[in-house]
């Protein structure tokens, strides 16, 4: 059975073995008492003349009762406990998911090799849990095998922004419960951390330069792009690039230096009939920066039918000059109409539209009274105060329709969300969104307003983002996509397929996406290109890039340790106390007394010397 002594400070009673030994040396020196007869002379006692002296060692009872409490008192101050055979001791490690923690990650796993094993303490047995600080992603590991949790920890890559742990903390304090050990381990010193969770720094500043950023312009038939550089150390820096096309051709190197903290561009052009390419730098300690994959945006056009009067001429000029946005004959092959609307008449068309209202009476008096919008993403941050409404007939609006401007109690702007039917081959009813303008903009000041400009590019934004076509955008690492699907019975899923560097798919790099999780959908978290489809069609092409440009920034990365040793409470909860603590008190008691019984003089010695004077005083 195991044996754990708590006070190892009890073993300096130990040095009473060695003071009970010299004292048994000590000795009496005998008294000469010259006599006439020695048959007269009782047995006495050697006396002492001049005290106690070494003399020679002298086993007796005495000698080996005092050893055995003085080895039984070392044993009790000791305070020894018995380790639990079902003692188990829990540790929860939360590592920073943040992006910066792949420079130090051979570093974290030295230091959970040699800061983990000590945590188990007395217990018989190490249970290990170990957490990310991103909350949206599984337990990297549970069990009580070290080395196979290293292990797994070859295959993390960290790769997101900067995450307040604490969610990630509630939950591993929770695995663990208040007995258990919590620790969380970043590249930076971390202090007030919540729920009594203790913290491992293992960082160190580092010189880095990467990639934050890109943008495009049209040079006629060409495309130039345009990356900006960022150099996050404290020194100048000099870095070459060069260019790998999608048919895996490089360009020759080119070398830029960049001043401490400065930034810097860097521009090429896309070759003809290429769609992607990447922009490679010199690698350094931070590796996700330094590759910047570009696709040339191709965002989906929306196409518009124009039914309006010829006074509107001039707002649909202005609409017409929205980016990606195309005007149609056919009404039938269009994403959105521009009606004029008599508010004479009963209906109003039906699909994606905007519908403004078409006053044929003179001009009347303006509307009194104050503007109030209603709190919708369509109306977010519009100041509206300026607009000047004539008063003129309204349309019928339905119960349904969500207004969204007032002036008093005139309804000035509304939603209207309509239900159409499916069309053949997909499942669901079809939504259709109306945007109506219940006064005639062209007796109003709303035409030179820049409020009505952005609803208006929002309405036709949202549309954009609602059509189910292809589109090539350039994204970052872990950003949120938007992408509209159909809702076909054959395919109810999406692909996200993954390239390499020479195009081919990578291993393991096709990801299937239920329709349901959709809108949960997110880019890579490493650098590269990569596809959205639906069954066959093409949803989305892009070239994703590593942009935080605070996880970048290494020179704010520091180390410290501040794991505290096992609590005197884990030592209570993994041992239990000597149950035979009482019985060795007792032994001591008695050898006590015995010894004392060994020692003491004996009173019939004394009363023969005392009762013979004459004999020892006499004849010499």
């Amino acid at each position: 059975m195991n044996i754990v002594l708590t006070n190892p400070a009890g073993f300096f009673a130990l040095l009473g073995i060695p003071a009970v030994i010299l004292i048994h040396f000590l000795q009496r020196q005998a008294k000469v008492i010259p006599i006439s007869t020695l048959f007269l002379l009782a047995h006495t006692q050697r006396e002492s003349v001049s005290g106690r002296r070494f003399d020679r060692f002298t086993n007796s009872i005495p000698l080996w009762l005092q050893l055995l409490m003085v080895i039984l008192l070392t044993w009790l101050l000791v305070l020894p406990r018995h380790v639990r055979s079902s003692s188990t001791q829990q540790v929860a490690v939360v590592l920073d998911s943040s992006a910066s923690m792949s420079v130090f990650k051979e570093q974290l796993l030295d230091k959970l090799r040699t800061k983990l094993p000590p945590l188990q303490g007395n217990a018989s047995r190490l249970r290990l849990y170990i957490f990310e600080s991103a909350g949206d992603r599984p337990v990297l590991y549970t069990g009580e095998d070290l080395e196979k949790a290293l292990s797994t920890l070859q295959k993390w890559t960290p790769s997101t922004g900067s995450i307040d742990p604490a969610g990630s903390l509630r939950l591993a304090r929770s695995q663990v419960s208040r007995e258990g050990i919590l620790i969380y381990v970043s590249d930076t010193p971390a202090t007030n951390l919540p729920f009594d969770a203790q913290h491992l720094a293992i960082g160190e500043p580092r010189e880095n330069v990467g990639f934050t950023g890109a943008g495009f312009e049209n040079e006629g038939s060409a495309v130039r792009w345009k990356a900006l550089l960022r150099n996050y150390s404290d020194s100048n820096q000099t870095r070459n690039w060069h260019i790998i096309f999608d048919d895996g051709s490089r360009s020759p190197s080119k070398s830029v230096t960049l001043k401490r903290n400065s930034m810097t561009t860097i521009s090429s052009v896309f070759p003809e009939g290429s769609r992607r390419l990447r922009v490679v730098l010199t690698s350094d300690d931070f590796t996700l920066d330094d590759e910047l994959p570009l696709v040339i945006p191709r965002p989906k056009t929306l196409r518009y039918f124009l039914q309006l009067t010829g006074k509107y001429d001039q707002i649909a000029e202005k609409f017409g000059r929205f980016r990606n946005i195309e005007e149609s004959n056919d009404p039938a092959q269009s994403d959105l109409s521009l009606v004029s609307h008599d508010p004479l008449l009963a209906e109003l068309p039906r699909g994606n539209s905007i519908i403004m209202l078409d006053e044929k009476n003179q001009a009347r008096k303006y509307l009194r009274g104050g503007i109030v919008a209603e709190r919708h993403p369509l109306m977010d941050g519009i100041n509206w105060q300026p607009l000047l409404v004539r008063e003129s007939i309204q349309m019928q609006l339905d119960e349904t329709d969500k207004v969204l401007l007032w002036q008093g109690n005139r309804p000035l702007i509304a939603l209207r969300t309509s239900v159409l039917p499916a069309v053949s081959g997909e499942t669901g009813a079809q939504r259709s969104q109306q945007l109506i303008f219940n006064f005639d903009l062209t007796l109003s000041n709303a035409g030179q307003l820049d409020s009505t400009a952005l609803l208006l590019h929002r309405f036709s934004q949202g549309l954009r983002d609602l059509k189910v076509a292809p589109e090539a955008l350039n994204t970052e690492t872990g950003q949120p996509l938007k992408v509209a699907t159909r809702n076909s019975t054959e395919t109810t899923s999406l692909s996200l397929t993954r390239f390499g560097t020479n195009g081919q798919t990578l291993e393991d790099g096709t990801r299937m996406i239920p329709l349901s999780q959709a809108r949960f959908l997110q880019a890579p978290e490493t650098p590269g290109f990569f596809e959205v489809r639906q069954g066959d069609e093409l949803l989305l092409e892009s070239g994703c890039h590593f942009a935080d440009t605070r996880e970048a920034d290494l020179r704010e990365c520091r180390s410290e340790d501040q794991i505290a040793p096992v609590s005197g409470k884990a030592v209570e909860r993994s041992t239990r106390e000597d149950h035979f603590w009482r019985l060795w008190a007792v032994i001591v008691l008695f050898s006590l007394l015995f010894s004392w019984h060994f020692t003491r003089d004996r009173p019939r010695d004394e009363k023969e010397h005392s009762a013979n004077p004459e004999a020892i005083t006499g004849n010499r």
